[in-house]
């Protein structure tokens, strides 16, 4: 009995160790605290409050918001960071928001939609100073 519930828990521990070796994301994420600000595409007069980035890629955007969007949701966000002196206008699809501080604070997890060519260059510009320049 003991041994094939051993069995069962290396099996488990073979499994997990699988799925994280295993990175799904096609572009590496790079965890910087800049500020925005984010309105939804539908409602473009009502932005909302100045808010933090934790994480951008080239495929996408974490961030923080003071409400939780459905899945699908359009957000046109006003990136400003000391790297770039233009603002860089981003829009993708909300994939989820998490709940963080109860009817409070979510993590908004976006991914990018077919970007503007003077985004995608400015997203790129970024990109790559964070791969190849200073790592503050």
């Amino acid at each position: 009995m003991f041994g094939k519930k051993d069995k069962d828990n290396s099996d488990a521990d073979d499994k997990k160790k699988d799925s994280f070796s295993h990175e799904k994301r096609k572009h590496k994420r790079f965890s910087r605290n800049y500020i925005l600000s984010y309105r939804e595409a539908d409602n473009p007069d009502k932005k909302h409050a100045v808010t933090q980035l934790k994480n951008i890629s080239e495929g996408g955007i974490c961030f923080i918001t003071d409400d939780a969007f459905k899945p699908g949701t359009v957000l046109i966000l006003e990136l400003n960071t000391p790297y770039i002196a233009e603002t860089t206008y981003l829009e993708g699809m909300v994939l989820e928001s998490s709940e963080k501080v109860q009817n409070m604070i979510y993590e908004t997890r976006l991914q990018f939609g077919q970007l503007r060519p003077e985004s995608e260059f400015l997203l790129q510009k970024m990109i790559d100073y964070f791969k190849n320049g200073d790592k503050q």
